[in-house]
Order: structure tokens, then C-alpha cells, then sequence
């Protein structure tokens, strides 16, 4: 990722982030519980089940796929 000359000029565009699965990149999350404990999530894509998301772009999320890719089948 190159990041911008100007440190005020965002990384990422605000209008093209979206929630991601912090283990796959997928965004087929849903919310498994939530409450005075805080929300889990859970993802459809690889069964991952925590607190934890990332809010990316899509060079983002292409990043944490192909690195989920790489991890399985290795």
C-alpha cells in the first residue's frame, strides 16, 4: 500500500469500507450475539466466531483473503 504525501489524506476511501472478517476478508458476517458484553460475530465463510472485525476496502480485504489462501493450503 502507498500511502499518501499529505498525512491528513485518508488511506482508505470512507465511502468503499466495509466490515471483513479479520481471518478470511470475507464480509458474510453476522452478528451471533450482542448486549451489555458486546457483540460477536460470527463469519459464514470460514466459521470464525469473536469481537474482533476489520473495517477495510476492497485492496484490504483482497489482502487478508489472499493471505487466508495461502495459509490454508500451505
Amino acid at each position: 500500500i502507498e500511502l499518501p504525501a499529505n498525512p491528513s489524506t485518508p488511506i482508505m476511501n470512507p465511502d468503499k469500507i466495509r466490515e471483513v472478517c479479520p481471518v478470511c476478508g470475507s464480509s458474510d458476517l453476522y452478528l451471533e450475539a450482542g448486549g451489555y458484553t458486546g457483540k460477536l460475530y460470527r463469519c459464514k465463510s470460514c466459521d470464525y466466531l469473536g469481537a474482533l472485525i476489520v473495517e477495510a476496502d476492497e485492496e484490504m480485504a483482497k489482502a487478508i483473503r489472499e493471505d487466508y489462501e495461502k495459509e490454508k493450503y500451505a
